[in-house]
């Protein structure tokens, strides 16, 4: 009878063992999980933060290139199409008789003028959006819409230059085969050739381009003051985002 009321003692003894091992071992498990998910929120606040730094980056560059287009599409630039849309306008009412010329030298050297910018050669600086693309890192920053802006800026830029480039016409050449230019004195034109000038001014094909160019510097001034309005409000945004970014 002994024997058998210790063997049930030590059976219940060996069952409280086995239910402190246990709940040693649940308490070890649960320890080792609550550690790794520690370690992943870690290591994700730190990709995060690392995120973050380059978005920052990123943006600073964007807004440093993006102010180097805007000092292309400047005032200045889009004043001076102006002009040319001025001079271009001046030599056409002389072919329709509805210009009288006092100043030969003056008159031509308007003209002249009607044919600058006709190779107009755009300078963007696109280095880290080109980097943002290339690399796949557009999806560090992280607001869609911000994204959106960016990428509408730079198709749309690319869209219109491409298209001026395609719609040049021959009127430099033609003032260009008229007078021979001297860098030293641009403005001097011997009498011969103002004499060939005038001449060659009153044919019907200076005309036709004239009426080419204009629509040519139409599209320019366009081109160019849209590009100056975008790029000063890109920038504002940018500069926006990032003094909102969270590290």
């Amino acid at each position: 009878m002994l024997k058998i009321f210790r063997r049930v003692r030590l059976t219940f003894l060996n069952k409280d063992k086995l239910k402190r091992y246990l709940i040693y071992a649940v308490v070890e498990i649960l320890l080792i999980v609550i550690g790794i998910l520690l370690a992943l929120s870690l290591n994700t606040w730190q990709n995060n933060s690392n995120n973050s730094t380059i978005e920052k980056d990123y943006i600073s560059d964007l807004i440093i290139d993006i102010r180097q287009d805007t000092s292309y599409f400047n005032d200045r630039r889009v004043e001076n199409i102006k002009k040319k849309i001025e001079a271009l306008n001046q030599a056409k009412e002389y072919l329709l008789g509805n210009y009288q010329i006092n100043d030969t030298l003056l008159f031509l050297n308007t003209v002249g003028y009607g044919a600058r910018y006709s190779r107009v050669v755009e300078t963007s600086n696109s280095s880290t959006y080109t980097e943002l693309v290339s690399t796949g890192n557009l999806r560090i920053i992280r607001d869609k819409e911000i994204r959106k802006e960016i990428i509408n800026y730079y198709e749309s830029k690319e869209a219109a230059a491409k298209t001026i480039q395609g719609s040049k016409t021959g009127y430099l050449d033609y003032i260009n085969s008229l007078r021979s230019f001297k860098k030293d004195t641009p403005g001097q034109i011997s009498i011969s050739d103002q004499r060939r000038m005038l001449r060659k001014l009153n044919e019907d094909r200076f005309y036709g381009l004239i009426n080419q160019e204009l629509t040519f510097a139409d599209g320019l001034e366009i081109h160019f003051k849209k590009g100056l309005e975008n790029g000063e409000r890109l920038i504002q945004i940018l500069q926006a985002y990032n003094n909102e970014v969270i590290w």
